[in-house]
């Protein structure tokens, strides 16, 4: 043991000196490993290895992040933040995004929709057509059609005009993106129904 070199002359008069050496140099084997301490590598991570969505910045949403404080402050008590509704925190949308969204929603025509609203109700007439005795498969039939010219004719298009802006203000990366589509056309879709 190199470690006991230098001191095994005086170990060799006192054996109660090795001995506590030989404790110390064990025990701090035991404590540290050998290895220096130093604090544990520690990275966060909103993305795992199949770039899946596994977590996300709360600083966009104020509300909610004062309330996670709150409950790390009152040692996780119980009834803070035990039930979390939708669309209870939201993020806030500048003004220059729902500037350049209205932008975008002035430049859809009376022409386009006009388009759009006889597309679907061509489909419709085919539906009640082919399926006249089946109104659930006419309806089933009509609404995808309608969802399709939806998402084709209107929403895809301002999506692309509008998804760099959300993703450059870190509003919607490609999940959020996918939902608003879905969303707007699921709402436009109720608009044409009702």
């Amino acid at each position: 043991m190199p470690l006991f070199a230098a001191k095994q002359g005086s170990a060799q008069s006192n054996p109660l000196l090795f001995i506590k050496e030989v404790a110390k140099y064990f025990m701090d084997f035991l404590e540290t490993d050998f290895h220096r301490r130093k604090t544990p590598k520690r990275a966060i991570r909103f993305r795992n290895s199949d770039n899946l969505l596994v977590g996300i910045s709360t600083a966009k949403y104020p509300q909610f992040n004062a309330t996670v404080w709150k409950l790390i402050n009152r040692t996780f008590e119980k009834g803070v933040l035990d039930h979390v509704p939708k669309g209870a925190y939201r993020a806030a949308v500048p003004e220059n995004l729902l500037d350049l969204i209205r932008l975008q929603v002035s430049k859809i025509s009376p022409a386009q929709v006009a388009t759009l609203i006889s597309s679907v109700a061509r489909e419709l007439e085919n539906a009640a057509t082919l399926y006249a005795k089946e109104y659930d498969r006419a309806l089933s039939v009509t609404l995808e059609a309608a969802d399709s010219s939806i998402r084709s004719g209107l929403v895809r298009p301002l999506m692309a005009n509008i998804e760099k802006p959300l993703q450059n203000l870190e509003l919607g990366d490609e999940n959020a993106v996918y939902q608003m589509e879905e969303e707007l056309v699921s709402t436009t879709l109720v608009q044409i129904r009702f």
